[in-house]
Formats: structure tokens, sequence, C-alpha cells
């Protein structure tokens, strides 16, 4: 189980609601599974792409991780938007955690399918791509 406070979530579909047409990115610093720190990164993904596509831009997130690594955390994971699909791992995010990130950061999703009630949900994806949620619980 992971945990995040009100205010983490929040932050995350509020940044996901900012640009509703668009995925964000983000990262998630930490200890034991407990989301400390959020950070915002930016979309570096080609404009025309961005609906279904995110890529973090690298000077945010070198910043990200350089302040989890001087506040003494570890990685937790990233987190991204799906504009108009399920809060689940499409094929890209699969490929893209099993080349960079599988089995040491979880994926975090915040869906605003139904943009009334948007939805995150956390997943391990380890290097095979098999996906397998991970609870998420909120203080």
């Amino acid at each position: 189980m992971v945990t995040l406070k009100r205010a983490q979530v929040d932050e995350i579909v509020a940044h996901a609601k900012e640009l509703p047409k668009e995925e964000v990115c983000g990262v998630l610093g930490g200890h034991e599974n407990t989301v400390e720190m959020l950070y915002r990164t930016g979309n570096a993904a080609p404009v025309e792409t961005r609906r279904t596509r995110f890529e973090m831009d690298s000077r945010d997130m070198l910043k990200a991780m350089h302040a989890i690594d001087d506040a003494d955390l570890d990685l937790i994971g990233f987190y991204h938007s799906h504009t108009h699909t399920q809060a689940y791992p499409s094929p890209t995010d699969v490929a893209m955690w099993q080349a960079t990130w599988a089995g040491t950061a979880l994926c975090f999703i915040c869906s605003l399918m139904e943009p009334d009630r948007p939805l995150l949900r956390a997943f391990h994806i380890d290097p095979n791509g098999t996906i397998t949620e991970e609870p998420i619980s909120i203080e």
C-alpha cells in the first residue's frame, strides 16, 4: 500500500484539470511507500501528441530527482494523467516503464475520463510488463 496525503491527491488532480486536453506529469518522493514530496514536471512531448503522450521535461525531472536526494528521500514513483481514458497503464506506459523504471518506481495515473469524478490509481509494472495495482491510502 502507498500512502498519500489528501493535499497531494488534490494537487495531482488540480494539475491534471489545469490542462485537461494534455497529459501532465510529475515525480513523487518519500519514505517506505509514504509520499512526502510532489514535484510537477513539464510535458516535453510534441504538442500534437500531448493528449495521449507524456515525456517528462528532463530539466524538471533532474531538479526533482536532486530535490528528492537532497531531502534524503526515496523515489516513490511518477504520475501522469489520462485525458480521456481510464486510470490504467496503456501499452505506451508499460513500454516506458519496462525501458526505464520497471520494478523501481510506481506508475500513478489520474484519469479525467469522468471530469467530475477524477480517479487516481497506482501500479507496479515489472520488467516483463506485468501490471499489478498498488492500493492507495489517503490520509
